[in-house]
């Protein structure tokens, strides 16, 4: 299938990233998506962040735990309805950022 990515929330970070084991693991999300495979987790529909269905009208989603708690967000988009699904990235984010899109905090310790 085809891949492309978000330009704010996934390919500016992708492109600062440097070589190591979170952009390999990107590398090899990004092929596997080529391959038409679906690597991750499925997010279920009443726990996708609003912020996706607001941003980009999302209503499948997909999260991929990838090295050093870093995660990659990405949906499936159909356009015509003969046509294979395409993959957008939609964000790649560390644990932190991805606590607070997703709504878990840490709880304070009395």
């Amino acid at each position: 299938m085809d891949v492309s990515g978000d330009q704010r929330d996934f390919n500016s970070v992708y492109e600062a990233l440097p070589n190591g084991p979170i952009k390999t693991s990107v590398q090899d999300v990004i092929q596997s998506l080529k391959n038409d495979s679906l690597p991750g987790e499925h997010v279920k529909r009443n726990q996708i962040p609003e912020y996706y269905i607001k941003r980009h009208g999302v209503q499948i989603l997909y999260r991929v735990a990838l090295p050093q708690h870093w995660r990659l967000i990405y949906t499936l988009l159909t356009l015509k309805k003969k046509e294979k699904p395409k993959a957008f990235l939609l964000e790649l984010m560390d644990h932190d950022k991805y606590n607070k899109r997703f709504g878990y905090f840490k709880k304070k310790s009395s």
